[in-house]
Parts: structure tokens; C-alpha cells; sequence
């Protein structure tokens, strides 16, 4: 019994020490970022060694006195193309879509179709950024939309403009090359709720968020006295994001704790075994990335970032160490949360 008892409090200490460690080699990383991006407000979460830990600094304002916390709630940015894709693996994986079904038998039907594109797009190229579609994100259609709303392009995106855009594409550009691609999620995400009858946003809540108890995400935008501000990354405020029909691109809003439980699902959850052998098989790859269902593939981890024009986030998992880590700001700058981010991973890792 007492020999139990010894080893039993060198466990504890062990934990206790491997635990203060990270604490102030976080405190040293996010330091070293405060001194160049000043004003920031961060919360990182850990898992590790089946231990969950919270990090929290900075204000949810710019210069505020209300300090950001765990549950403090971010706009999530294309971090919520992973949902989406996880709707179409697990379409899949009940056999009511195939994964090889292109999108033409998916569309309205009084949505017109041009020869030249008919049976070339795969609904998973609309998932892994190689359709070759318009892109809302660097391309004619989405300079129109800023030039409409710069501080809120994508509230102008409703079905009706989804499938106008569709409509008027008749050749593909870069078509089985990566090009990063909003308006493929969105078409995608709309594809998926005209099958499901139920409208996406409850196909999210209803196979996701609700069977993994994710009570604090959502598409709304909250009132929440503890929303994260949203700052562009010279410190300018922005406005909430409105994405209507984008929503499935980049419309979420959560918090490290709800993300967490996410990230976690993924290395421990029974009925995410097969999903994952969906989402992380490789559908896309070049020299410079691997491209699985929403998420991109790394060396031994899977990740996606997201950046709105007032947050950043990024969330990665490693199924090789058991680890998932999710990194928010309440600045849009990526370079930030992707620099701590790989510092902490292979800080947690080693």
C-alpha cells in the first residue's frame, strides 16, 4: 500500500511539473508575440496525455478591462469548413452519397448545367479545394461583393446568387490544381442541406454539435458579454461577419473549450473512426500540400486555420501523439496564431 502511495505522488508530481512546464513555455511564446502584436487577446487549449488545459490572456477588447477566458466566444472563420466536410463524410460513409458521385445529380433542376462542366466535378473536389469553380476569394466575384459591402461581402450571398454564379461558369480554372475555394464549400454545404430537407445549419447542429454536447457553437452572432472583440491585425475594429449562404465556408462562432471536445472527438470518439479514415485520406496533393476533406494534412498532425476579417483561429490534431490543440485571436492575423501554434505542438510533443 504505501509502495502504491509512493508511486502514486511521483505520478502527481510528474503531471504537476510537466504541466508548469508548458504554462511557462506558453506565457514565454505568447510574450514574445505581445511584444509585437500589443493589445491582442488570446485563448489557447491544450489536450495532452489525456490532461485538458486552458490558456488565457489579454482583454476581449482592444485596451478593455474584461479578460478573455476559456469560454470566450471567436468567429471561427473557414476552421468551419471541417464541419462541412464532416457532414459530406459522414454522408458517405451511411452510403447515401458516394464519395466518387459528382455534383450534377445534386443540383436544383432548374438550375442549368454547362456541357462543358457536366460529370468533371466530384461533391469531394468541392471539399479538397480542386474544382476549379469560382473561389469568392480572390477572384472577380468576390471584388464585386467588397465593392458592394467592404466591411460584409458575404451577406449579399444567398441562394439565389450561389446558383447565379454557378450558372454563369462555363469553364473551369485550374481544375484538379489547388486553389483555395469559398464558394465550393458553399455550394457544397447547400447541396448537402437540399438532401437532407432540413437546411445545413441544423444538419450542423443536429449531427454535430448536438451529439458531441458543443453547447456554446453556433452560426448566430451573439450577444455575449464574453464574445472575443474583433480587430483587423493593425488594431481596427471590424463588424460582426454575416455570411448567409456562406455559412458553410466560414460562418461558425466557438470557443476553445467547445473546440477541444471537437478536436478530441476526433482522436477518441467510437463513430469518428471511420469519418476520419474519410476526412484524413489524401484527395488533393502537390509538392507544397496534402489536401483530406476541409482539413490539410501535415506531418503527422491534420489542421485548418480560419481568419475573419476581426478573428484567427487554428485548430490541429496529431492521432500519432494523442494531442489536439486549438489556438484563437481576437485580431485577424494568422502568422500569430500559426507561429504559436507550431511552437506549442512541438513543445507538447518532444
Amino acid at each position: 500500500m504505501i509502495k502504491n502511495l509512493i508511486l502514486l505522488l511521483c505520478f502527481i508530481t510528474s503531471v504537476t511539473c510537466f504541466s508548469q512546464n508548458h504554462q511557462k513555455f506558453i506565457d514565454a511564446a505568447v510574450r514574445k508575440q505581445f511584444s509585437k502584436f500589443p493589445g491582442v487577446g488570446l485563448v489557447i487549449g491544450v489536450y495532452e496525455g489525456s490532461k485538458t488545459r486552458y490558456y488565457a490572456y489579454g482583454s476581449l477588447q482592444k485596451d478593455g478591462k474584461a479578460k478573455t477566458d476559456s469560454t470566450t466566444l471567436f468567429e471561427i472563420g473557414s476552421a468551419t469548413k471541417t464541419f462541412t466536410a464532416l457532414l459530406l463524410a459522414q454522408e458517405i460513409n451511411k452510403g447515401d452519397i458516394n464519395a466518387f458521385d459528382f455534383i450534377d445529380s445534386y443540383l436544383p433542376k432548374e438550375v442549368p448545367f454547362g456541357c462543358s462542366l457536366k460529370k468533371r466535378i466530384l461533391l469531394t473536389d468541392l471539399a479538397s479545394h480542386q474544382s476549379g469553380l469560382p473561389n469568392l476569394s480572390n477572384d472577380r466575384y468576390f471584388s464585386d461583393l467588397m465593392e458592394k459591402d467592404p466591411s460584409n461581402p458575404f451577406r449579399f450571398v444567398d441562394r439565389k446568387y450561389l446558383y447565379d454564379v454557378l450558372k454563369s461558369t462555363d469553364t473551369l480554372s485550374s481544375f484538379r490544381q489547388y486553389q483555395y475555394n469559398n464558394y465550393a464549400f458553399a455550394l457544397l454545404g447547400s447541396i448537402l442541406a437540399d438532401k437532407s430537407k432540413i437546411g445545413y445549419e441544423r444538419m450542423v447542429e443536429d449531427q454535430i454539435l448536438k451529439p458531441l454536447h458543443m453547447t456554446s457553437t453556433s452560426f448566430s452572432v451573439t450577444d455575449s458579454k464574453n464574445r472575443a472583440g474583433l480587430y483587423s491585425q493593425q488594431g481596427e475594429a471590424q463588424k460582426p461577419m454575416i455570411l448567409n449562404q456562406a455559412n458553410p465556408a466560414g460562418g461558425l462562432h466557438s470557443n476553445a473549450v467547445d473546440l477541444l471536445t471537437y478536436l478530441k472527438a476526433f482522436l477518441q470518439h467510437k463513430d469518428f473512426i471511420s469519418l476520419r479514415k474519410l476526412t484524413e485520406k489524401t484527395y488533393y496533393e502537390d509538392t507544397r500540400k496534402k489536401i483530406g476533406l476541409g482539413w490539410e494534412i501535415g506531418n503527422g498532425f491534420v489542421e485548418k486555420d480560419g481568419d475573419t476579417f476581426g478573428n484567427s483561429s487554428l485548430i490541429r490534431y496529431s492521432p500519432d501523439h494523442q494531442v489536439a490543440i486549438v489556438v484563437l485571436s481576437n485580431h485577424q492575423n494568422g502568422n500569430l496564431v500559426r507561429d504559436l501554434m507550431n511552437e506549442i505542438y512541438t513543445e507538447v510533443t518532444k
